[in-house]
């Protein structure tokens, strides 16, 4: 059986990204090293993610801003995809990417903005 941190992380996953993906991501990283898959769920997500004093939706805003400021266009997409999930708004994450302007800089503002209109665009059919 699962312990209780292996748990903990694939429920936060599946918040965040969705039962689909959040086993998808899983098995990818499984592929380049289980062992490390297992610490990424286990500690990040089974640990971190799940602790208390924030809430879910505070910890993906704190994310997005890290991944923002770093300048970490695909993991960026990925995390703003999972607090759209969560319940942040399109607003609010404009409004991140323009207060980080100044922080981070312009071309991190604009990798932000290019993933934001990438994850926000409607779907095409």
């Amino acid at each position: 059986m699962a312990n209780e941190l292996e748990k903990k992380g694939l429920e936060v996953r599946t918040k965040l990204f969705g039962e689909k993906q959040a086993l998808a991501g899983h098995e990818a990283i499984k592929k380049f090293d289980p062992d490390f898959a297992t610490f990424l769920n286990e500690q990040l997500f089974g640990n971190i993610w799940s602790r208390p004093g924030l809430e879910l939706k505070t910890r993906s805003m704190i994310t997005i801003a890290a991944l923002i400021a770093l300048n970490r266009g695909p993991e960026l997409r990925i995390h703003m995809r999972g607090g759209l999930n969560l319940g942040i708004k399109p607003e609010e994450l404009k409004e991140m990417i323009l207060h980080l302007s100044q922080y981070s800089g312009f071309p991190t503002a604009v990798e932000a903005m290019r993933a934001f209109m990438e994850v926000t665009e409607p779907k095409k059919s």
